[in-house]
């Protein structure tokens, strides 16, 4: 079987040099080269180091089972199970696991009654096989979600349910939402399925909700579970039928976000406005942090028009429902850090403008530490339009750029000040969406690491220089940027993936327990072998 070159192994080995204190120990492992089946759908890539490590996909109604021992990753087994029950109709979800335990999620659609289910099977990881008879969750009407072509003229609906847990992985959230029955969006109130399942994928609770607000105004945007098992829904609400970002008459928002709380108890559903003062709030996300309180972290911009950021805004949901300050509540970015890595004309700029604002920051992590201290990672992200007249076909064509760029950190302190901002500059593109761009995030007692590609010309990029590009699917280096947590920031190549003719993407690799990660290299377009990295 194929192997990557002794020399990859020995280039991933300098992750010692960037990681942590010089008695950190990377043991690094390469697995053997596996294949997909023809046309099968890659499902899912997970184990740990007592089961081994296992590829799920999946053809029709064949799934198929990849498994490496835990230590040498060697091939083990390649399985192939009939799936006797499923029908023409049945679609993978999920898979989800609890230390040692694995569920497979998966839905169907019985025409014959119009319901939609959701069944769960274990998995035994050692053997290869799944439970013999699938276990029913969920029983629904029909439910919303994408059309996904399969074929010719045929289809079928996929992303149907939200699934997700709470931060210590002892419960699972599965949400859902109801097809409407009428499709003029001013008549239509969303049915929002909740339910809430332990460890061992038994309910705890569950039942469908009806909104208070039709969908003309109301867009669902995030769903979280706490400890406690109870949910909470984050919602973009106008302020009319309409759906203005600006209210005209004030120029202020037209509209605010809202969080909705559920419990057990299921006639309570709590509801509480977010408000960042008359700033417009761009992305918010829900996170739990260690003590078992449920954090809201939302950028947001001064202006009504544009892509900027000024800034980002905590608050905590109280027992009540209600949100106040979390910390010491809005954070502006400091120019300081902006002007780093940018043209001269745009250093000026920045300079000048008191209420200069960076464009098109998206949130990727936060990061709750047991100290009391917060990391928040932003990523710069948008796509570009490419339209050009096609002389062959005398016809008009449109491309898409997707550009993923610098990083922004923030660090803030247990006291609620800026520790520090730190901006890890990168110019990252391509036109096939994410691929091997963006960055994967892992953190540990010593500080902070971004694993990301990158053109080697950027290893020692001056802060009143700019980034070279790199272009997806063309190969490149893999860096690891370090920032302590004095706010120290290092950088590394740890390996050349245009010199061994493989394929890494950073954001798909995954921690399995306290000290080993996983992730794949793709040698070519259905072949891979995985990649081991043991911290000790």
């Amino acid at each position: 079987m194929k192997r990557i070159p002794l020399i990859a192994v020995a280039a991933f080995l300098l992750l010692t040099s960037v990681y942590g204190q010089k008695s950190k120990k990377f043991d690094f492992k390469l697995g053997d080269e596996y294949g997909l089946p023809k046309k099968a759908e890659d499902l899912t890539f997970f184990g740990n180091e007592k089961d081994g490590i296992v590829n799920f996909s999946i053809k029709k109604d064949e799934l198929y089972v990849t498994r490496f021992h835990p230590k040498t990753l060697a091939l083990t087994y390649e399985k192939q199970i009939e799936l006797r029950d499923a029908t023409r109709n049945m679609n993978s979800e999920m898979i989800v696991s609890f230390d040692d335990r694995y569920y497979w999620l998966r839905s169907d659609w019985d025409k014959s009654r119009e319901k939609e289910i959701l069944y769960v099977n274990q998995v035994d990881v050692k053997s290869g096989k799944i439970s013999g008879t699938a276990k029913q969750l969920i029983e629904t009407k029909k439910l919303a979600g994408d059309v996904e072509m399969t074929g010719l003229y045929r289809y079928k609906k996929v992303n149907k349910y939200d699934i997700s847990y709470n931060a210590d992985k002892t419960k699972l959230l599965v949400t859902y939402r109801v097809a409407p029955e009428n499709r003029k969006d001013k008549k239509s109130f969303d049915i929002i399925g909740i339910y809430v399942f332990n460890d061992k994928m038994e309910q705890i609770w569950g039942k469908e909700f009806t909104m208070p607000y039709n969908e003309a105004v109301m867009d669902n945007e995030d769903y979280a579970l706490d400890k406690d098992g109870n949910a909470y829904l984050l919602s973009k609400v106008y302020a009319s039928e309409a759906r203005r970002e600006v209210d005209k008459t004030t120029g202020l928002p037209g509209y605010h976000l809202e969080v909705f709380k559920f419990t057990s108890n299921y006639d309570q559903v709590l509801q509480a406005k977010v408000s960042v003062d008359d700033a417009f709030i761009k992305e918010t996300s829900l996170i739990e942090s260690t003590t078992g309180d449920m954090v809201i972290a939302s950028t947001y911009s001064n202006r009504a028009k544009g892509t900027g950021t000024a800034g980002f805004f905590l608050g905590i949901i109280g027992a009540d429902g209600k949100i106040t300050n979390y910390k010491k509540g809005k954070y502006e970015f400091p120019k300081e850090e902006l002007q780093k890595f940018e043209k001269s004309s745009q250093r000026r700029k920045i300079d000048k403008k008191d209420d200069y604002e960076p464009g098109n920051l998206y949130v990727r992590d936060v990061v709750l530490e047991k100290d009391g201290s917060i990391l928040i990672s932003l990523e710069e992200y948008f796509v570009r339009l490419n339209s050009y007249y096609d002389p062959s076909s005398k016809t008009s064509r449109q491309t898409y750029t997707y550009f993923y760029n610098d990083i922004l950190a923030v660090r803030i302190n247990a006291a609620g000040d800026f520790q520090w901002v730190r901006k890890i500059a990168k110019n990252q593109r391509g036109s096939r969406g994410r691929g091997t761009m963006s960055f994967k995030l892992i953190s540990d007692e010593t500080g902070y690491y971004f694993l990301y590609l990158d053109n080697l010309k950027n290893l020692e990029l001056k802060e009143d220089e700019t980034p070279r590009k790199h272009v997806d699917g063309l190969g490149g280096q893999v860096f690891v940027s370090k920032i302590d947590n004095a706010g120290n920031v290092t950088k590394e190549v740890v390996f050349n993936t245009r010199s061994e003719d493989v394929m890494i993407f950073p954001t798909e690799f995954t921690k399995i327990n306290s000290n080993q990660f996983i992730g794949r290299a793709r040698v070519k377009k259905t072949l891979f072998q995985p990649l081991l990295i043991t911290v000790n």
